[in-house]
């Protein structure tokens, strides 16, 4: 694991961030233009139920574009990728008549410590999550994984993501070799 692996890990995990299988993410999702000929509707006011965890960030409702009208992805719950990481909600920006959406995503409040490029000790077993209700029709389930923080391995809770139309996830995983252990990070791949 070199000093990126905490970095793309948290990346991979925002569904945006990656253009397409083994591309390397961006620093933030790139702005779409929509075909939309009107302003996305106000949004709405959301009742947010019980936080999960001390650690779970409330991830505002939005308004995105279906092709032919504007749909609500509602709010919901999920765990930072790691720590150090804050969520910069989706945004809609018109400009020149023409509108542009931006999907939220996570962002790095501080520099990435360096990490080795491959651990000695491996990976405990995978943690069997319950995966709570989808937040809306469509979302796709990111599995946890353990994480090193530079003494320990933590666990990452996984989480619901928005869908990437003709994309499917690749989950993270460790992966032994003759030197050690080596993240993988999760990505999404064309399909």
């Amino acid at each position: 694991m070199n000093w990126r692996t905490p970095f793309l890990v948290a990346l991979c995990l925002a569904p945006a961030l990656v253009q397409a299988q083994g591309a390397a993410p961006e620093a933030e999702p790139p702005e779409v233009q929509v075909d939309a000929k009107t302003a996305p509707p106000p949004d709405r006011v959301e009742t947010r139920p019980a936080q999960p965890s001390a650690t779970h960030v409330w991830i505002n409702g939005h308004w995105k574009w279906e092709g032919s009208a504007y749909a609500w992805i509602p709010g919901h719950w999920a765990p930072p990728p790691a720590p150090g990481y804050v969520w910069v909600p989706a945004k809609w920006v018109q400009r020149g008549g023409i509108w542009y959406f931006r999907d939220g995503h996570w962002k790095p409040t501080a520099t990435v410590p360096a990490a080795p490029a491959t651990l000695q000790a491996a990976p405990p077993a995978a943690i069997v999550e319950t995966r709570p209700v989808a937040p809306y029709a469509g979302a796709v389930w990111i599995p946890g994984y353990w994480s090193w923080n530079g003494a320990q391995y933590v666990w990452v809770a996984g989480s619901w993501a928005a869908p990437r139309p003709g994309y499917a996830w690749v989950p993270g995983h460790w992966k032994g070799t003759p030197y050690g252990w080596r993240w993988v990070p999760g990505h999404w791949r064309r399909v």
